[in-house]
């Protein structure tokens, strides 16, 4: 069965004449009715009554035409949605990012995109670093803002930023110091942690980081937003450990920090193939804007070159 034979017996169908539905298919009438009649062969039943000069639906002919209908549809509506993609899809970008970078650098570089490439579209989705590296490796992504354990060879990280790390935990409950000594007193306490589903990658390092400094957390609330974290903390439901700009920006009283030495890689990653247009376009403006931007820093290594880092 093909569409061909739907539209021929809508036609058909709506017009209650082969005369007709043939003037308006544009085709001679006897071709038509070996259609319908083969149609008919194929679906095992009778969709018509034919009766001298007239013809009828039969209970089985009505229930046709609604599906019949509904395909057509489906079928045109696919072909629209496919013709608007592949229209725009020459100047569209689908852009991942993890939500620190959203919430931080990058709507002034989006910005800086816009009047550079005006006609531009880009499609921003806010995904964890592991979600990105699947969505880049099936080519449902075209680059993301990701953490750095991307590790896939097929994939080029290029660094942008370190993303600075804050100790948390309610005013009046860690002793000591120093980052160890209060670490240690905060070890019995319950470790409120960053989803292991959502984010195993940041999960996983901020929990080293802990036992690197011989304190291994006690995961007692696990939350896939940064922001809720801190409010949990703030509400005496544990300690944690957060990006530092997410606690700036939460201005929550009943808290007490600790900036911690170690910082996060963050960077750009895309497919290790030679863009075509739009992406080279996207990567030179963001290799001048990040190059310019004293936020940033300095970086011209590898991903591999900041292993010891990580």
């Amino acid at each position: 069965m093909e569409l061909r034979h739907l539209r021929y017996f809508a036609a058909v169908a709506e017009q209650l004449s082969f005369t007709k539905a043939a003037e308006i298919l544009n085709i001679s009438q006897p071709p038509l009715s070996r259609q319908i009649q083969e149609l008919e062969e194929e679906i095992g039943t009778a969709l018509f009554v034919r009766a001298a000069n007239r013809i009828f639906l039969t209970k089985a002919g009505e229930f046709f035409l609604a599906e019949a209908r509904k395909i057509l549809q489906s079928a045109e509506d696919a072909a629209r949605a496919t013709k608007v993609i592949g229209d725009s899809g020459a100047n569209s970008l689908r852009i991942g990012c993890v939500s620190f970078l959203l919430h931080s650098i990058l709507p002034p570089f989006f910005e800086r995109v816009r009047e550079a490439l005006p006609e531009l579209h880009l499609d921003i989705r806010v995904m964890s670093t592991e979600a990105q590296e699947r969505a880049l490796r099936t080519g449902d992504l075209d680059m993301g803002f990701v953490r750095s354990w991307v590790r896939d060879e097929g994939l080029i990280f290029e660094p942008l930023v370190h993303e600075r790390l804050t100790l948390i935990f309610q005013e009046g409950v860690a002793e000591g110091s120093d980052l160890s000594e209060r670490l240690a007193s905060l070890a019995s306490r319950p470790f409120v942690a960053i989803s292991q589903r959502v984010a195993p990658g940041l999960a996983e390092r901020l929990l080293q980081i802990c036992r690197d400094r011989g304190v291994e957390p006690s995961i007692g609330y696990e939350s896939n937003d940064a922001y809720s974290i801190i409010t949990m903390v703030a509400a005496g439901l544990g300690w944690s450990i957060v990006p530092d700009l997410a606690l700036k920006e939460s201005d929550m009283a009943g808290l007490e920090a600790m900036e911690l030495p170690e910082t996060i890689i963050v960077g750009l990653c895309r497919p290790n193939e030679s863009p075509c247009p739009p992406a080279s376009d996207f990567l030179a403006i963001a290799e001048d804007y990040f190059g310019q931007s004293s936020i940033l820093g300095s970086f011209s290594q590898s991903m591999m070159g900041h292993a010891s880092e990580e």
